[in-house]
């Protein structure tokens, strides 16, 4: 059964299971009640009848919410059923918490019976468990909850909050499929919202934590990406830089599938040697996505770009998901704000691209900035080891540029991301006569020989030119004195 999140659905390999009872908890802020709604627009939309069934908030409250997401509740039916505690029978053999919760599980029961509804949200369970004088007591009444409610033959989600940090799987364990939502503060920036399914009795799903993000109007989901998943058949297409003598030291084109790391200094031309990879690819008639993470767009315009002929980028900021993308044009341009990102949100941007628009080339700039978004999670080789495998299953070809003052130390961040690449082109300073100079050498190729001569670099109003080998007047200047 759809849930009206096509992700989620993904997610899911196909939706919820039919005529079965299931969980969505999470803490307070998390989204589950625009889950619930957004699940039972999906079912009127769909001709199913759909019943809202809410122990906590008021009908207004509810359609208030709907009416900020521009969401119409016609054809889903709200009932109240807010519980409030009555008198006991003076001579009553029960405690009064267990008339009152046998009595809420009944009246929902019937309410439900009554209704006809296929799709059915109860809000909350927390309710319930107050009524509850202990664990065994709540779970009894949930599984005689979910036995009258799987006879009536409705899809019934119960929404639940975490309200404390005990593990009490009672819930977990009497419904057939749960899902989780976390809500996760950042030091800096937006806070970072994730679901994983914990089961799915009798149903399969894609395991694993998965970004999503609730915007005015709709939930976006965003799996976590499998690369074995994808694969794209082989094409052989090559892409040199447009700088012969840049082509020589390399030892020819990036090759199909291939990624490049571009290591280097602040100010050294990595960008720009990035940017003369994308000119050369859209000339070539290969479309090329560019995710800056650091450089303001003006600034980019002022350089290559402006000769690419790009799509529109004016509200293409990566947390925008609503950028159009313009098919004539061969050349995206997207700035990511690092502090309004997640790491699922990014990567699908990419395979949005690739998939979609056909993109040969994807470049990151930098993954220092990357790293940032990242940074909780302490992932990154896994994360962008998936992403390349991901990239070179569909034959694109990533670049990626990092930027660092010392010595290439793969042990750390971001360096470490050159161990998982195929190809490291290494840019630095040197001094010589009290100048300050540039110098360009490439440290790995993997699909192919490359000249090991460290060479002089120059930015020119034309572009990257390359020089002669890098001398002094005691001999070659060696890598150590390159800090390569």
């Amino acid at each position: 059964m759809a849930t009206g999140i096509p992700e989620l659905d993904a997610v899911l390999h196909g939706g919820l299971l039919r005529e079965r009872i299931h969980l969505i908890e999470g803490r307070p802020g998390t989204g589950k009640t625009t889950f619930g709604l957004r699940y039972l627009i999906e079912g009127a939309r769909m001709g199913d009848s759909a019943l809202y069934l809410s122990l906590s908030e008021a009908e207004d409250e509810l359609r208030e919410t709907a009416a900020n997401h521009g969401w119409s509740l016609d054809g889903v039916e709200i009932a109240e059923m807010i519980p409030v505690p009555d008198q006991p029978p003076p001579q009553s053999i029960l405690l009064p918490t267990d008339s009152e919760l046998v009595g809420l599980v009944n009246r929902i029961a019937e309410r439900v019976d009554r209704s006809g509804a296929r799709r059915v949200v109860i809000d909350s369970m927390v309710e319930i468990r107050l009524l509850a004088r202990d664990s065994a007591h709540y779970r009894r009444q949930i599984i005689a909850l979910r036995e009258r409610l799987s006879g009536i033959g409705a899809t019934v989600l119960l929404l639940d909050d975490i309200t404390s940090d005990g593990l009490e799987y009672e819930l977990q364990s009497a419904v057939h499929g749960v899902i989780s939502l976390e809500y996760i503060e950042r030091g800096f920036g937006a806070a970072r919202r994730r679901l994983h399914v914990v089961k799915m009795r009798g149903g399969d799903f894609q395991s694993g934590w998965h970004d999503y993000k609730i915007l005015s109007g709709e939930i976006l989901v965003f799996p976590s990406l499998i690369a074995q998943e994808h694969q794209r058949a082989p094409c052989e297409v090559d892409i040199l830089s447009g700088v012969d003598s840049f082509d020589d030291l390399f030892g020819g084109p990036l090759s199909a599938g291939s990624s490049t790391m571009v290591l280097g200094p602040s100010g050294v031309g990595k960008t720009t040697l990035a940017l003369q990879y994308a000119l050369a690819a859209v000339r070539a008639g290969h479309k090329t996505a560019y995710f800056n993470f650091d450089e303001s767009e003006i600034t980019l315009r002022s350089r290559l770009v402006a000769a690419m002929g790009e799509g529109r980028t004016r509200a293409a900021d990566a947390d925008e998901m609503t950028d159009a993308i313009d098919d004539d044009h061969d050349f995206f341009l997207r700035r990511v704000n690092p502090s309004r990102i997640s790491p699922g949100e990014f990567i699908w941007k990419v395979r949005r691209l690739v998939e979609d628009q056909d993109v040969r080339l994807v470049i990151i700039d930098s993954i220092n900035s990357y790293l940032d978004v990242i940074r909780d999670e302490k992932s990154l080789l896994p994360q962008m080891n998936e992403l390349f495998s991901y990239l070179s299953n569909m034959s694109v070809m990533a670049i990626v540029v990092g930027a660092h003052s010392q010595r290439l130390d793969t042990s750390k961040e971001p360096d470490a991301v050159s161990i998982i690449t195929d190809n490291i082109i290494s840019m630095r300073y040197y001094e010589r006569d009290n100048v300050v100079r540039k110098a360009v050498c490439v440290l790995k190729k993997r699909q192919g020989r490359h000249a090991t001569e460290i060479r002089e670099l120059e930015l020119t109003d034309d572009g990257i030119r390359i020089g002669a080998r890098v001398q002094n007047s005691g001999g070659e200047i060696g890598v150590e004195h390159l800090d390569v």
